[in-house]
């Protein structure tokens, strides 16, 4: 789902409150879901690290012993969006789904009640069959919802990192850069070191809050 690029430009996403006047607080549930291991749980790191002081809770993350997500991690952050004059105060519930295929049915109820989706495929040209079927079960469990999401494509400073074209081709995605709306068919990230991390995030919470407003 795309969004206008001019109301794209009114909108800014900032730590600190501006003098504009507050409207209200809103209030978005943002999934991050992929494959195993394709830095889901990295990348809520570097959010919690980024909001830092506005972080609502400390957030839960559960691991297996070998450092694997087992069920979900879950954090609440805080920021303000200026609209023009007027400023939104924006709760955002960060929530990582588990990409162990065994936990698929915890998959689905993980993205009940969302508002956005960042699917986080590895560059590992090993990994392109889960990236596939990970993608396959999002579109299935959104497909009627029409949840806005955008795509990540993690861990870019491996050695054998799949080739952009070839990770766009293998997954039917377009072969140019970026849509109309200035959203990137695929964002290149490295999750480790917090390349990209903010501004994926970022462009999917502006597709959220406008489809909140389109809505109303």
């Amino acid at each position: 789902m795309t969004i206008d690029e001019t109301k794209k430009e009114k909108i800014e996403i900032s730590n600190n409150s501006s003098k504009n006047p507050l409207k209200e607080i809103v209030q978005f549930k943002i999934v991050y879901w992929g494959p195993g291991e394709s830095g889901k749980t990295t990348n809520y790191f570097r959010l919690r690290e980024k909001f830092d002081g506005i972080v609502l809770n400390k957030g839960i993350s559960i691991e297996t012993t070998d450092g694997r997500t087992l069920w979900q991690d879950s954090i609440r952050i805080s920021f303000f969006v200026n609209l023009g004059d007027i400023k939104w105060n924006i709760i955002a519930q960060i929530v990582t789904c588990t990409g162990q295929e065994r936990f698929l049915q915890t998959r689905e109820y993980v993205l009940d009640g969302a508002d956005g989706v960042i699917f986080v495929a590895d560059s590992d040209i090993e990994k392109m069959e889960q990236n596939k079927r990970s993608f396959r079960e999002l579109i299935s469990f959104t497909n009627e919802t029409k949840i806005p999401y955008v795509i990540q494509l993690n861990k870019r400073d491996i050695e054998n990192a799949i080739s952009i074209s070839d990770f766009k081709r293998l997954m039917n995605l377009p072969n140019f850069e970026k849509y109309e709306d200035g959203t990137q068919v695929i964002y290149t990230t490295i999750a480790l070191q917090g390349e990209n991390v903010i501004q994926c995030f970022e462009d999917l919470m502006f597709q959220v809050i406008i489809n909140f407003f389109m809505s109303r």
